[in-house]
């Protein structure tokens, strides 16, 4: 089932939208190190709706902006609680609309700044695909926001037309693997030489490296073979509530 915009403003003015947290991996010592904030609609019964049925219609909007910024703040709320706890940092997901957006980075430090957090807690990601067309103007973005002391992941690396090229030109801290690249569980003599030669590419610059949607052991065993430095993935964890991811936090003290 799909929503409309209606429905779906509606959800987030009745604060019916949350965030969940999916707990990232050191692939070597498997300690948790840091998360992604995934947004989820939570319905009156309690029902879970995936962002899957509601994301794209908010996409071609502005109203994707206004989720954005309303899920950012839970984040900044979720570190909050987590005072007197290990501060992991945690990375929330904004759309190609942002690019445009006057002051972006003024706006995201005046947020962080609201909850008293150091700006390194929180991670910006930008999708691949919003590289396509934008490539100045993401890159005057990206130097705003690690200007202002964030940090900055390009998500989903490998779902579209990767260029690596860009990617040399783009100042971000964080490359995530999309899932896509180990459709065949690691076990493809084509498919591990295309993810050696990106975690290869990405350590010579520098950048960090997070592979999603790991769910097999043989996937772990190769990524560390790999150095790929962290993991995200059902083999660990999968996405939680803010009172869920807490007491995780609180309980690998």
């Amino acid at each position: 089932m799909k929503y409309t915009a209606e429905e779906i403003r509606s959800a987030l003015y009745n604060n019916e939208l949350t965030a969940y947290y999916q707990p990232q991996y050191d692939t070597i010592k498997g300690q948790m190190k840091s998360a992604e904030a995934l947004v989820r609609w939570i319905k009156p019964d309690g029902t879970v709706i995936s962002p899957f049925f509601f994301i794209l219609v908010a996409e071609e909007s502005d109203l994707i902006m206004e989720i954005d910024w309303y899920v950012t703040e839970l984040v900044c709320k979720t570190l909050v609680k987590q005072n007197m706890m290990p501060q992991f940092p945690i990375s929330v997901n904004f759309s190609r609309r942002h690019i445009q957006e006057e002051n972006f980075a003024d706006k995201l430090s005046a947020l962080v700044d609201k909850y008293e957090l150091p700006h390194p807690l929180l991670e910006v990601e930008i999708t691949e695909s919003a590289m396509i067309g934008n490539e100045e103007s993401l890159l005057d973005w990206i130097v705003s926001i690690r200007s202002a002391g964030f940090r900055v992941a390009i998500d989903d690396f490998g779902s579209g037309l990767s260029s690596l090229q860009f990617v040399k030109d783009i100042p971000a801290d964080v490359l995530k693997i999309d899932r896509s690249l180990l459709s065949h569980n690691c076990e493809d003599e084509k498919e591990r030489i295309v993810l050696e030669s990106i975690f290869i590419f990405a350590h010579r610059l520098n950048i960090k490296t997070v592979a999603e949607g790991i769910e097999t052991k043989e996937q772990l065993g190769f990524l560390r073979s790999c150095d790929c430095n962290r993991i995200q993935g059902y083999l660990y964890a999968r996405p939680m509530p803010r009172r869920s991811i807490s007491s995780f936090v609180l309980n690998i003290r």
